[in-house]
């Protein structure tokens, strides 16, 4: 729950110290930061939390920041701390709220979607080489038996859980269309071929391995994008790429796919486009005659929108806005 400004009776804060929740007079710098970074890396291991800063210790009062290190410090500076000593890397957000004319600082921490975040170097009597630290209620320590069991546990039910999902998309799909990208070794194996990328390149990918990204044709569908310009391929000329292994459906089976009829179909082409982007279609020519192919992904943006939309108000909306620029364009 975000946090806010609980006030009793006598000017102090209702809400105490817990598992996600702590409370700092001002943000330093030094060892005091490894020290946020430790609790930060406590609750992402736990279920995520803040750190609010301009509250005084015993009692809890909001008497706001002193000086304007919070402010003046680069988010950058602590990224490079994160990374220097804990491995994998953890999702934070930092911003200043204002209370009673009083100024606050608050650093959220996520719950980390890959546990545990392990400490990696020594730092004095801070930090300890090998340590998983988690937040327990009030306070941040090395993980105790039974906490890290659980989270064990948790970590190795998710990874039972994706491959189940991996071998449903590859059953779905057939395993003659699924590719495998290995960003270890730098290898996209494309059926019996494979493509090898350059080290630079697979360090300048960017993969969003869950989320979401907004785009004209569907917002919020999860994706696996990858960002940064493809000119590391090694031997690409002599990778030979079927067409029909990238867009397998024709436009019948597409609309067998989604459960609609021939009208239907075309009102959902022509208004999202789908012969515009590459991505989800291509037209294949032999001679005289033309067949036009779509991917997975284009039936796969279709289906996401009916569930976010619903299926009934997407067609009509879709045949509508159809129906009409078709009248448009007879009258011309």
């Amino acid at each position: 729950m975000p946090f806010s400004f609980d006030i009793n009776s006598q000017g102090y804060l209702k809400k105490r110290e817990s598992f996600d929740l702590e409370y700092k007079q001002n943000f330093q710098l030094g060892d005091n930061l490894l020290k946020y970074i430790k609790t930060m890396v406590g609750m992402a291991n736990n279920r995520g939390g803040e750190i609010v800063f301009g509250v005084k210790d015993s009692p809890h009062i909001p008497l706001g920041m002193t000086n304007n290190r919070f402010v003046s410090t680069d988010p950058k500076t602590i990224d490079a701390k994160i990374r220097e000593y804990f491995e994998p890397s953890l999702k934070w957000e930092a911003k200043e709220i204002e209370f009673e004319g009083k100024t606050f600082g608050l650093i959220s921490v996520r719950e980390a979607q890959e546990k545990p975040i392990v400490c990696k170097r020594n730092k004095d009597n801070i930090l300890r080489e090998g340590a998983v630290y988690y937040r327990y209620r009030g306070e941040t320590k090395e993980i105790e038996y039974p906490e890290l069991r659980n989270l064990l546990d948790v970590e190795k039910e998710k990874e039972r859980v994706l491959w189940i999902k991996h071998i449903e998309k590859i059953r779905m799909a057939g395993p003659r269309n699924i590719e495998i990208l290995d960003m270890c070794k730098g290898e996209l194996s494309y059926g019996d071929h494979k493509i090898l990328l350059e080290e630079s390149l697979i360090e300048n990918l960017n993969v969003i391995k869950e989320g979401s990204f907004t785009e004209k044709d569907g917002e919020g569908i999860p994706v696996l994008k990858l960002i940064g310009e493809i000119d590391g391929l090694v031997n690409s000329e002599q990778v030979v790429v079927n067409p029909e292994t990238i867009y397998p459906f024709t436009t019948k089976q597409m609309q067998e796919r989604l459960g609609i009829n021939q009208y239907e179909m075309q009102a959902i082409i022509h208004c999202l486009g789908l012969k515009s982007k590459p991505k989800y279609h291509i037209e294949i020519t032999n001679g005289k005659t033309s067949i036009h192919k779509y991917t997975e992904k284009a039936i796969s943006t279709i289906q996401a929108l009916f569930e976010r939309y619903g299926k009934e108000e997407c067609l009509s909306q879709w045949k509508g806005k159809y129906k009409q620029e078709r009248k448009a364009k007879s009258r011309t």
